[in-house]
């Protein structure tokens, strides 16, 4: 298993290489901090245009298991279990969705160096381009505050979601799926409205930090 993950591993640093020869976008894995469930992730995503939380169950391996049996889980459940919450400042733009683990391979970045259930940063991506031509008709339109952004893209099993971030981090956090949504939809409420985000911004909003958005 080992040799086969490695030969995997080149497969993708290829695909990567081969792609930023040819000046195209590529995806490369990054370590955000704990990691998610592979099986069942059920991630929630909560947002208020700046700032974005994904809430989505940890990754718990059982020493014990022998593929006979599997755990059910559900976002209702009344017992606290770990999470993995996966914060995004200073992010300006999300999409949430499909394509799911047995779809991804009609993705744009499939075949440049995506790896499933893995969080990853596109490199030329071509959403922050878009990005800056749409914004280009606004008055006070400036490329460098878009170019601040990093385009991240995280796969889960029955989900894909991407997003336009200054910054991203994973943390686990102890509790219901409830009770964590609820408290970060408050923290979201106590913060200037997409403050410091690209685009036509007021001066000075230009540079924020994370500490900044969790004001």
């Amino acid at each position: 298993m080992q040799a086969l993950r490695a030969a995997w591993e080149q497969q993708r640093q290829a695909e990567r290489d081969l792609a930023a020869a040819r000046g195209e976008q590529y995806a490369t894995v990054i370590d955000i901090g704990p990691r998610w469930d592979i099986g069942a992730p059920l991630p929630h995503l909560v947002s208020n245009g700046s700032r974005a939380f994904v809430v989505c169950q940890a990754s718990q391996p059982d020493p014990d298991w022998d593929g006979t049996y599997v755990r059910v889980v559900s976002p209702a459940d009344p017992q606290p279990s770990p999470f993995v919450v996966i914060e995004m400042w200073g992010c300006a733009e999300t999409r949430f969705g499909g394509p799911n683990d047995e779809a991804i391979r009609g993705h744009p970045l499939h075949g440049k160096g995506l790896a499933g259930y893995r969080a990853h940063e596109v490199v030329n991506s071509g959403w922050i381009e878009e990005a800056i031509k749409v914004n280009s008709v606004h008055p006070h339109h400036s490329d460098a505050s878009f170019r601040q952004l990093h385009h991240y893209a995280l796969l889960f099993h029955d989900e894909m979601l991407e997003a336009l971030a200054r910054g991203i981090e994973s943390r686990l956090v102890t509790g219901t799926m409830g009770t964590i949504l609820g408290d970060l939809a408050g923290s979201l409420i106590e913060q200037p409205y997409r403050a410091g985000l690209p685009g036509g911004q007021t001066a000075g909003t230009c540079g924020l930090s994370r500490d900044d958005y969790r004001a």
